[in-house]
């Protein structure tokens, strides 16, 4: 093992198991937003929205500590292993997630919860702005700092 994986190998396996976490519970917080959404007979009940709107902003939470979680290491370690260096994976992975966060949106128009889906869709923007000026600027400031290719495909 070199001197630099030793360095950072207990930090990426920390980092690993926050993401891994993070995920099973955004998983699992999805699951339960679309079982809800299919199982409960009154849709329209007060109770029942208050109790989707929790779960999402639950859920919109924990993908952007998820993000924001996953940039960390562009951003505190100096000397990060060449494989990891590439830009445009990490702006397609963000993508999904702005998609993954946007489907809650689609479900609750799905089921004629128009109100709600109105709410949810301003907190998600709301997400989605606040990660792009945090999240998205600091690696953006990473990726200028250490003279990252950005246009590089390969």
């Amino acid at each position: 093992m070199t001197e630099n994986e030793e360095k950072y190998s207990s930090y990426f396996d920390h980092n690993k198991i926050i993401a891994q976490v993070l995920s099973l519970f955004s998983g699992f917080i999805f699951t339960s937003i679309t079982l809800l959404l299919t199982r409960l007979n009154d849709l329209g009940d007060s109770f029942a929205q208050a109790t989707l709107l929790f779960l999402t902003i639950l859920f919109y939470m924990t993908l952007f500590v998820l993000i924001n979680n996953l940039e960390m290491p562009f951003h505190y370690i100096k000397n990060i292993p060449l494989m990891t260096l590439k830009v445009r994976p990490f702006f397609f992975l963000l993508v999904i997630f702005y998609l993954f966060g946007a489907s809650t949106v689609m479900m609750f128009l799905l089921f004629h919860l128009l109100y709600l889906s109105l709410v949810s869709g301003v907190l998600w923007s709301a997400i989605v702005i606040v990660s792009i000026f945090s999240t998205m600027r600091r690696f953006f400031q990473q990726a200028l700092k250490r003279n990252w290719n950005i246009r590089d495909s390969k």
